[in-house]
């Protein structure tokens, strides 16, 4: 409870250098965990072999350079990130949105890979965290997209409407630790009725989040829900000339269970 608390007051109280501190300590135990499972050598060798591009999948080609505290970069390039997705996102990248909203858009791995498929589109990336928001810029400078990715550093449900107003086709791509419970409300957001979501739940954060959101959204979306599944390891020839155990390691995403995803699909298209 302590420490939740001064994590609190460090982030309210502190503002941009207080989350930058924060994140700078998150970053360092995830180096530290990637070391004592003995991978961060393996990652880096994979990395080296190609080149920070990302391998297959739907953003196959981005330049996507590992950064400090990114455990699944291995993961991401070779392809089998959140790969229960896939097929998800090149339906929701199919249907053309003229705006794209990333909620929690981190290094940039989902905001800038999305922007590479669609030309046209406004591209948002919303993230609190400054270490986040440098590092997604320096990955849309490097794939040529830099230009059109807005960042924001916070939103709330009706600061998300502002932004949807008027917008036409809008896909939001969120994973903000529970906080999609608050924000994903139509009640102070009317547009999200006409917005096509992907949502990554946080049950462990929000206790029945994901019940809810199915709920919220029942009458104005069509409901998918798509939960973790395990990796084969032999699916990713990249990772076939190391041993078994550390080829595991390097596809584990590192997931607070119960973990699973919701691809709402708007019914109607905004007036």
């Amino acid at each position: 409870m302590a420490r939740r608390g001064l994590r609190h007051f460090i982030e309210t109280r502190l503002g941009a250098p207080g989350r930058a501190l924060i994140a700078w300590r998150t970053r360092g135990q995830a180096e530290a965990l990637l070391a004592r499972r003995g991978l961060t050598a393996p990652a880096a060798r994979i990395a080296t072999r190609l080149d920070d591009h990302v391998r297959r999948g739907p953003f196959a080609g981005m330049h996507y350079p590992r950064r400090r505290g990114d455990i699944v970069h291995t993961a991401k390039l070779v392809g089998a990130y959140e790969c229960e997705l896939h097929e998800a996102v090149e339906r929701l990248i199919a249907r053309a949105p003229a705006l794209v909203v990333n909620v929690g858009s981190g290094d940039g791995y989902y905001v800038v890979g999305i922007a590479r498929r669609l030309h046209a589109a406004r591209i948002v990336a919303v993230d609190p965290d400054p270490l986040a928001q440098r590092a997604c810029a320096d990955t849309a400078r490097r794939n040529d997209v830099g230009a059109r990715v807005e960042a924001v550093t916070l939103v709330d449900a009706p600061a998300l409407e502002r932004i949807l107003h008027y917008a036409g086709r809008a896909l939001i791509v969120v994973d903000c630790e529970g906080y999609e419970d608050e924000l994903l409300d139509p009640g102070r957001a009317p547009s999200l009725a006409y917005a096509d979501l992907l949502v990554e739940t946080h049950d462990f954060a929000r206790a029945g989040v994901t019940a809810r959101l199915t709920e919220r959204f029942g009458a104005t979306h069509h409901v998918e829900r798509i939960d973790v599944a395990a990796r084969d390891v032999t699916a990713y020839p990249d990772l076939a000339d190391g041993p078994a155990d550390v080829a595991r390691g390097l596809l584990d995403e590192f997931r607070h269970m119960p973990q699973s995803w919701l691809v709402l699909t708007a019914r109607a298209v905004a007036p």
